[in-house]
């Protein structure tokens, strides 16, 4: 299981991503209104609860589980057919939304299929099925980004839902031919005993999701309960631009779950994985996060100008979901190496309770700004969690180097905030290589390991990480 090729992969559904959601927001920006905005700011909103509440079994240990038994050459059928009985099994409590407003109400198909498709890819991706998960997901997202302008124009939601349920009916397609090619044809395998005892066990990851959700979309729903569709519609679009860069880091996230699992189930050095890990991406995400900041502002005021309002927000959102990247990335290991969950349920509620508690509280004086300042604060507790946790259960364990980025993080993010001009955060970026060449961040031992991952296309990657040596 090679990761950077899993992960140029996984990049490339990432990229596509970017660019048609680019062409759809440029086309919806012109012809739209932020209220019709808004409407599909609620599905996505469903989509996010439906992932929070309906994966009975959390996708973290559907790929750790998948990618063990991978690694020993034991996934069998019958293990994916229980996985996979999964969706059934929670589509009655899909029905609630049938009380809700006739859009919302036709949404339930394609809800029940974004759960198929999910479970699907996270088994794909356990079994190094990367190549297929990425094909499937970017023919999934030109329908669901691309296709779905047509809708836009003619300011139908109801044609607006069933191109996307037509994208989910052919991402499932796709998914289950691509399994059904490497293990057989598979059936839901209704085995109670089997998802109470994985529910068990993923009961703590299961409830941080459930709370995550509030601490992630809790400003959303009190956005628009306090302020209405109008603002949820320029509070989601900032959202959205400022996820971006958050977008294309989750794509290395999704590949370091599977992968650290593998190598741990064939016995390689948990310490070194996490702390070679934590240091190259903290380089990423930094380079990220100062690069899209001018990029960012510069597209939502020369493409969407009735969105500047967002601004504030815009770069607020990005710095706290961005900038905490490689830290936030430690949990994956904390799950691969199977240590105890049960803390991430109390920082899970922490988090949810402050962020609707913060957010009932700024929103009504500061408006929309004020539900990104609650983000950057549950962003802030997570990850001082995080790296407490990871230090404590011997996952991570920091020396200078990693103390020294670990320093970085804070004054970053503070001068992101207060700086303004944009040839500044260039001055920022030569700063941040010096800083990982003076410390030596990087060992040309730890280049080489990276070299041996490196397809001879991307050799390139390995001059510049020599340099930085």
């Amino acid at each position: 299981m090679n990761p950077i090729r899993n992960w140029l992969k996984s990049l490339s559904v990432a990229t596509v991503n970017v660019l048609v959601a680019l062409v759809f927001f440029v086309v919806s920006a012109k012809i739209s209104n932020p209220a019709f905005f808004g409407k599909i700011a609620i599905l996505q909103l469903l989509e996010v609860i439906v992932y929070a509440f309906f994966f009975l079994i959390p996708s973290q240990i559907i790929s750790r589980e998948t990618a063990y038994l991978y690694a020993k050459q034991e996934v069998d059928k019958k293990l994916v057919g229980k996985f996979f009985s999964i969706p059934f099994l929670v589509f009655p409590f899909l029905l609630v939304l049938l009380v809700f407003p006739t859009y919302v109400m036709l949404s339930i198909p394609y809800l029940f299929l974004y759960v198929m498709v999910g479970l699907l890819n996270s088994i794909l991706n356990g079994m190094n099925m990367y190549s297929e998960s990425s094909a499937t997901s970017i023919v999934f997202l030109i329908i669901r980004w691309g296709i779905s302008i047509v809708a836009v124009i003619l300011h139908n939601i109801y044609l607006f839902i069933g191109i996307w349920t037509l994208g989910g009916v052919i991402a499932f397609s796709l998914n289950y031919f691509w399994l059904s090619r490497k293990i057989g044809l598979v059936y839901p395998v209704f085995d109670i005993p089997f998802v109470f005892k994985s529910m068990r066990e993923g009961a703590p990851l299961y409830l941080s999701n459930v709370a995550n959700f509030f601490s992630s979309q809790g400003d959303r729903v009190t956005t628009s309960y306090l302020l209405g569709s109008y603002y949820l519609g320029i509070y989601q679009f900032a959202a959205l631009v400022g996820g971006v860069p958050s977008m294309v880091l989750d794509s290395l996230s999704n590949v370091l779950l599977p992968t650290a699992s593998f190598y741990k189930a064939l016995g390689k050095d948990e310490k070194r994985m996490s702390s070679l890990s934590f240091r190259f991406f903290s380089l990423l995400n930094f380079l990220t996060l100062i690069i899209s900041i001018p990029v960012g502002e510069m597209v939502i005021d020369r493409f969407f100008p009735e969105y500047r309002l967002g601004l504030d927000v815009f770069i607020l959102l990005l710095i706290s979901t961005t900038l905490p990247f490689s830290v936030t990335s430690l949990t994956n290991f904390i799950v691969a190496f199977k240590k105890d969950l049960r803390p991430f349920l109390i920082l899970s509620a922490l988090n949810g309770g402050l962020v609707l508690l913060t957010s009932f509280l700024l929103i009504p004086r500061m408006g929309i700004i004020g539900g990104a300042i609650s983000q950057v604060i549950v962003a802030t507790i997570s990850s001082s969690f995080t790296i407490f946790y990871a230090i404590r259960t011997s996952v991570f364990l920091p020396g200078k180097k990693e103390i020294g980025i670990l320093s970085m993080f804070p004054l970053i993010g503070i001068y992101e905030v207060t700086i303004d001009p944009p040839f500044l955060d260039f001055i920022l970026i030569l700063v941040v290589l010096l800083a990982f060449k003076a410390f030596k961040i990087i060992s040309k031992e730890e280049v080489q390991i990276v070299e041996g991952f490196l397809p001879k296309r991307l050799s390139f990657i390995s001059s510049i990480l020599r340099i930085l040596t």
